[in-house]
């Protein structure tokens, strides 16, 4: 059964090759064509006869209707044009046996190579076969060295059409190298997002608990207010897609935190009617709104056990205050626009935006404030571990971290536009508004990059809190198309 490839991406955000925009059709797919030629087998002979044994190997066209090769209880490999290969070690079979390869350019989606149907379907081995998939996709721009697609071996299940990722996965940029034990289609793909919600305008912060991610936007068409500067915060259950708004509607919410009984956000403020811009809070189990704090134009939050912590764009102010409420304290002036924060034990951290271009750090008992990095260009997002402050670029598309006591900042990732920052042990997070549109995890110990997706509409901000999987929000190319995605790897 063949099933079409069907990569949603917007014009602006063109992923693959120019033609995806008015192009061929074929431009749209995420495969790619390759030439035909002659078929190889593990003995020389494509029309199934005796190997004679060995694992002897050879290289012909692109494996066709019909194309085949034979192996015995010694093994073989046989190895296509278009680099598909598939390696039958000794004891895998007891007898000579007929292995049919045919390669369909259309796969089901989420694909980044063609498909390739093995026969006999369901037949298996005793000892794992490993088959070498090809990576077709064309991104807009080349990977970097030391960065490759986050793709797996998928194969049809037994007695269905339904597609799951093989175990083993060694990706390099131009192929997936994977295992298994029976034969079936099978084809180098990406683990899909899934939505949580869509078809909301805007959606922006994010927040997790144990039981729901929080996010804020504009909310659906259905729920509009008819005034554009209208949001609400709203809650879906982890592992569903069903939300739920927490609060009325509300000027532009935006940052948000969660502790174990509320969840707080900055409400943006409207000039018409005139609403002042505040620190709020929803109550998650009786749902009860309050006004905390109307100061400036918050911009962001985060708190710890005892305190809150947020940035004011207009007076560029970081301030604190108490969980329940009081009078807010500055802690640091001159801040810059601090939409970004982030924090650990002693230290606030911050990125100032286009407005100071610098980040920086304070302590949250108050006092001096250190500027870790300056001459940035527009630092966003930001994180920060044991060692080292981490912090996303817009203008130049870096990921960059520095240590925390002062030094040198070191390159991570260079991409187009980086927006969103998360951190979770060893691997860091990051979105992409440009280039590619991605949402990628950096292995800080290896200095190796997987693009987790890309093609994403506006990625802007991303959370992997320990013990689940990662979650972003894609504010969508056009009102009523953004979405809350949730991404799990095996």
């Amino acid at each position: 059964m063949t099933r079409t490839l069907f990569v949603v991406l917007a014009c602006a955000a063109a992923a693959l090759s120019s033609a995806s925009c008015g192009g061929t059709d074929k431009g749209n797919r995420a495969t790619g064509g390759g030439s035909t030629g002659s078929g190889s087998t593990g003995s020389g002979d494509a029309s199934g006869g005796d190997t004679g044994g060995g694992a002897t190997s050879g290289t012909g066209a692109q494996p066709g209707a019909g194309q085949q090769f034979s192996v015995d209880a010694q093994g073989g490999t046989f190895t296509a044009d278009d680099g598909f290969t598939i390696e039958v070690p000794p004891g895998a079979v007891s007898e000579n046996t007929v292995i049919t390869i045919a390669r369909i350019d259309e796969a089901p989606e989420g694909a980044v190579g063609p498909m390739y149907v093995l026969g006999p379907e369901g037949l298996t081995f005793e000892r794992p076969i490993t088959l070498t998939l090809p990576i077709t996709v064309e991104l807009r721009a080349e990977l970097g060295e030391s960065t490759v697609l986050g793709a797996y071996g998928f194969t049809a299940q037994e007695g269905s059409d339904d597609f799951a990722p093989l175990a083993r996965h060694d990706v390099s940029r131009d192929s997936v190298v994977t295992e298994t034990e029976r034969l079936s289609r099978i084809y180098p793909g990406m683990i899909l997002a899934t939505p949580m919600a869509s078809l909301h305008r805007y959606p922006s912060a994010l927040a997790v608990d144990e039981s729901f991610l929080y996010f804020a936007s504009g909310g659906t068409e259905d729920v509009a207010t008819g005034d554009n500067n209208d949001g609400f915060i709203f809650r879906v259950r982890l592992g569903t897609a069903e939300a739920e708004a927490m609060i009325p509607a509300d000027p532009d919410p935006k940052a948000l935190w969660v502790n174990a009984s509320h969840v707080y956000w900055a409400s943006g403020g409207d000039d018409d009617p005139v609403i002042p811009s505040a620190l709020m809070r929803v109550d998650k189990a009786t749902l009860e709104v309050e006004t905390l704090a109307q100061i400036g134009y918050v911009v962001s939050v985060i708190g710890d056990a005892s305190a809150l912590y947020f940035g004011d764009g207009d007076g560029e102010n970081i301030y604190t205050m108490p969980l329940d409420g009081g009078e807010p304290v500055v802690l640091a002036s001159g801040a810059g626009r601090p939409a970004h924060l982030a924090q650990d034990a002693e230290n606030l951290y911050w990125t100032g935006g286009a407005a100071t271009n610098k980040v920086y750090k304070v302590a949250k008992s108050g006092g001096e404030v250190t500027v870790i990095a300056d001459n940035e260009a527009e630092p966003a997002g930001i994180a920060v571990d044991a060692e080292f402050v981490y912090w996303a670029n817009v203008g130049d598309g870096g990921v960059f971290k520095a240590p925390i006591a002062g030094g040198q900042k070191t390159l991570i990732y260079k991409g187009d536009s980086m927006a969103g920052l998360a951190i979770r042990g060893s691997t860091l997070f990051s979105t992409d508004t440009g280039g590619n549109r991605s949402v990628n995890a950096h292995d800080l110990e290896s200095n190796r990059t997987v693009l987790l997706a890309f093609g994403q509409p506006v990625a802007w901000r991303v959370i992997a809190p320990e013990g689940q999987g990662v979650f972003w929000s894609n504010a969508g190319d056009y009102r009523y198309q953004g979405q809350v995605a949730s991404y799990h790897a095996p």
